[in-house]
Protein backbone atom coordinates (compact mmCIF):
# COMPACT_ATOMS: atom_id res chain seq x y z
CA UNK A 1 0.00 0.00 0.00
CA UNK A 2 1.05 3.35 -0.78
CA UNK A 3 2.11 5.76 1.86
CA UNK A 4 2.76 9.59 1.97
CA UNK A 5 3.89 11.57 4.62
CA UNK A 6 3.10 15.15 4.95
CA UNK A 7 5.71 15.87 6.76
CA UNK A 8 8.27 14.90 4.16
CA UNK A 9 6.84 18.41 2.40
CA UNK A 10 8.10 20.15 5.35
CA UNK A 11 11.23 19.24 4.16
CA UNK A 12 11.75 18.44 0.70
CA UNK A 13 9.64 21.49 -0.95
CA UNK A 14 12.23 24.23 0.71
CA UNK A 15 15.49 22.34 -0.74
CA UNK A 16 13.65 22.00 -3.83
CA UNK A 17 12.42 25.57 -4.36
CA UNK A 18 16.18 26.40 -2.88
CA UNK A 19 17.75 24.54 -5.76
CA UNK A 20 15.68 25.89 -8.51
CA UNK A 21 16.41 29.39 -6.87
CA UNK A 22 20.09 28.98 -6.89
CA UNK A 23 19.95 27.12 -10.46
CA UNK A 24 17.96 30.17 -12.03
CA UNK A 25 20.25 32.71 -10.46
CA UNK A 26 23.42 30.32 -12.06
CA UNK A 27 21.79 30.56 -15.42
CA UNK A 28 20.64 34.38 -15.76
CA UNK A 29 24.66 35.21 -13.90
CA UNK A 30 25.60 33.10 -16.96
CA UNK A 31 23.52 34.94 -19.35
CA UNK A 32 24.62 38.08 -18.56
CA UNK A 33 28.42 37.61 -18.86
CA UNK A 34 29.01 34.94 -21.37
CA UNK A 35 28.77 38.33 -23.99
CA UNK A 36 31.41 40.17 -21.62
CA UNK A 37 34.77 39.34 -23.20
CA UNK A 38 37.54 38.83 -21.01
CA UNK A 39 40.40 41.62 -20.87
CA UNK A 40 42.96 38.97 -22.31
CA UNK A 41 40.29 37.34 -24.99
CA UNK A 42 41.56 34.02 -23.27
CA UNK A 43 38.86 31.27 -24.07
CA UNK A 44 37.79 29.07 -20.83
CA UNK A 45 39.86 25.70 -21.92
CA UNK A 46 42.86 28.28 -21.76
CA UNK A 47 42.31 29.49 -18.41
CA UNK A 48 41.81 25.91 -17.46
CA UNK A 49 45.17 24.63 -18.56
CA UNK A 50 46.81 27.36 -17.53
CA UNK A 51 45.21 27.60 -13.88
CA UNK A 52 45.92 23.54 -14.07
CA UNK A 53 49.50 23.87 -15.02
CA UNK A 54 49.93 26.94 -12.36
CA UNK A 55 49.15 24.40 -9.26
CA UNK A 56 51.11 21.85 -10.82
CA UNK A 57 48.66 19.81 -12.42
CA UNK A 58 49.22 18.84 -15.66
CA UNK A 59 48.30 15.35 -15.51
CA UNK A 60 44.57 17.07 -15.57
CA UNK A 61 42.83 16.29 -18.84
CA UNK A 62 40.41 19.25 -20.06
CA UNK A 63 37.81 18.10 -22.80
CA UNK A 64 34.93 19.49 -24.37
CA UNK A 65 31.51 17.98 -23.08
CA UNK A 66 28.02 18.84 -25.36
CA UNK A 67 25.54 21.16 -23.74
CA UNK A 68 24.92 24.33 -21.65
CA UNK A 69 26.34 24.69 -18.40
CA UNK A 70 27.13 21.03 -18.04
CA UNK A 71 30.58 21.64 -16.86
CA UNK A 72 32.41 19.27 -14.21
CA UNK A 73 35.32 17.73 -13.11
CA UNK A 74 35.31 14.15 -12.49
CA UNK A 75 37.46 12.84 -10.37
CA UNK A 76 37.83 9.50 -10.89
CA UNK A 77 39.78 9.75 -14.61
CA UNK A 78 41.12 12.99 -13.43
CA UNK A 79 39.23 14.97 -16.15
CA UNK A 80 38.06 18.45 -16.40
CA UNK A 81 34.90 18.44 -18.72
CA UNK A 82 34.11 21.80 -20.42
CA UNK A 83 30.56 22.46 -22.24
CA UNK A 84 30.81 24.06 -26.17
CA UNK A 85 30.27 27.73 -25.50
CA UNK A 86 32.56 27.96 -22.06
CA UNK A 87 35.90 26.19 -23.55
CA UNK A 88 35.73 28.13 -26.78
CA UNK A 89 34.29 31.64 -25.67
CA UNK A 90 36.33 34.37 -23.83
CA UNK A 91 33.87 35.81 -21.91
CA UNK A 92 34.16 36.40 -18.19
CA UNK A 93 31.60 33.61 -17.77
CA UNK A 94 33.79 31.21 -19.33
CA UNK A 95 36.73 32.25 -17.55
CA UNK A 96 34.82 31.94 -14.32
CA UNK A 97 33.46 28.83 -14.87
CA UNK A 98 36.16 27.25 -15.71
CA UNK A 99 38.23 28.81 -12.28
CA UNK A 100 35.36 27.12 -10.32
CA UNK A 101 35.71 23.62 -11.94
CA UNK A 102 39.94 24.12 -11.43
CA UNK A 103 39.52 24.54 -7.81
CA UNK A 104 37.62 20.94 -7.74
CA UNK A 105 40.48 19.22 -9.24
CA UNK A 106 42.93 21.35 -7.13
CA UNK A 107 40.23 20.02 -4.46
CA UNK A 108 40.76 16.90 -5.24
CA UNK A 109 44.75 16.73 -5.68
CA UNK A 110 44.94 17.83 -1.78
CA UNK A 111 42.75 15.56 -0.72
CA UNK A 112 39.66 17.88 0.23
CA UNK A 113 37.32 15.69 2.68
CA UNK A 114 34.23 16.99 1.42
CA UNK A 115 34.64 16.29 -2.23
CA UNK A 116 36.04 12.99 -1.43
CA UNK A 117 32.56 12.22 0.46
CA UNK A 118 30.60 13.66 -2.85
CA UNK A 119 32.71 11.56 -4.97
CA UNK A 120 31.46 8.56 -3.10
CA UNK A 121 27.81 8.76 -2.96
CA UNK A 122 27.53 10.16 -6.96
CA UNK A 123 26.33 7.08 -8.83
CA UNK A 124 28.91 6.29 -12.31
Amino acid sequence: MFFFDPLYMVFALPALLLGLYAQWRVQKAYRTYETVANARRVTGAQAARALLLSQGLDQIRVENVDGQLSDHYDPSSKTLRLSESVASLPSVAALAIAAHEVGHAVQDARGYAPLRLRACWCPR
